[in-house]
């Protein structure tokens, strides 16, 4: 149920892996999936037909590598949350989530990036201007998001967690969205500190792109925004308290449903692994 806002600069990870774990159940449709990635990767960076190919073959080995680096961690995952669902939520049991979902995104962070690195080595200077103004486009909207009245920029927060909660619970009663949009009201907006550091961080990897440094310091780079993505500056709050205010949250939302509402969550949680069990045995295919 933990949900994570992706960097800009870390798309290239994001549509992979959001495709990886959710393209269908049969060799077909996994293949149909892989060019769907291939294109969109490709669409993203400007890539030229050599480079195309080479993200073809990196979508197909992370895609035969699945199922053994992730089959495990996921079904571990899926077994704890739903025993959680069940039994009950504490802060105990969502930290040792938090752990088992970062060592997960970790392991598919580390493969999409060792796969990614020696593309985004080849780029031209051309090709990195491309992918530079693609990101100031994304800038310059959140920009905009960011000047709208800060009634608005509250609704639209308070819209998109009550959408997020009914994602996994089902229909919310009205007393149960007002209690949901009262605690979001009280929350800090970040916004701000999100976007300076994206700026930062496309700066930085842009900069460095176009020093064409090569695979290695490339890989190093991605490696070390991916793990520092929830440092969003001095004037944010750390990361830290950031993730026990995400807890709380979580708290909260268990506390608010009931027995229906939580037998939802959990039907939910396991359609979503079977999706993915799909996905891992027509890998193994």
């Amino acid at each position: 149920m933990t949900r994570t806002r992706p960097r800009s600069h870390h798309r290239l990870v994001v549509v992979s892996l959001g495709m990886l774990l959710a393209i269908g159940c049969t060799g077909l449709l996994q293949n149909v999936g892989a060019r769907w990635v291939t294109r969109q990767v490709a669409s993203e960076l400007d890539l030229d037909e050599a480079q195309t190919a080479a993200t073809r073959a990196s979508v197909d080995r992370l895609i035969a590598a699945a199922p053994a680096a992730l089959s495990s961690k996921v079904d571990m995952l899926v077994a704890t949350v739903d025993a959680a669902i069940a039994k009950g939520l504490t802060e105990k049991k969502l930290l040792g989530m938090e752990r088992q979902v970062d060592h997960l995104l970790d392991v598919v962070a580390g493969g999409i990036i060792d796969e990614a690195a020696p593309i985004l080595a080849t780029l031209r200077d051309d090709q990195i201007d491309f992918v530079y103004a693609r990101f100031q486009k994304r800038l310059e909207d959140a920009r905009e998001r960011l000047a709208k009245p800060k009634e608005e920029r509250l609704e639209k927060r308070q819209d998109d967690f009550v959408e997020s909660v009914e994602d996994w619970s089902g229909s919310l009663s009205d007393a149960q969205e007002d209690a949901l949009r009262r605690y979001i009201a009280r929350l800090p907006d970040e916004s701000a500190a999100v976007l300076a550091a994206d700026e930062r961080r496309i700066e930085a990897m842009g900069a460095l792109l176009r020093t064409h440094p090569g695979t290695q310091a490339i890989r190093d780079a991605l490696w070390k925004e991916w793990k520092s993505r929830e440092d969003w500056g001095p004037h944010a709050r750390p990361p830290e308290a950031r993730r026990a205010e995400g807890r709380q949250a979580l708290l909260f939302v268990y506390g608010l449903l009931d027995g229906t509402q939580k037998e939802h969550a959990s039907v939910h949680l396991h359609e979503l692994h079977d999706k993915i069990d799909g996905f891992f045995g027509a890998t193994d295919s």
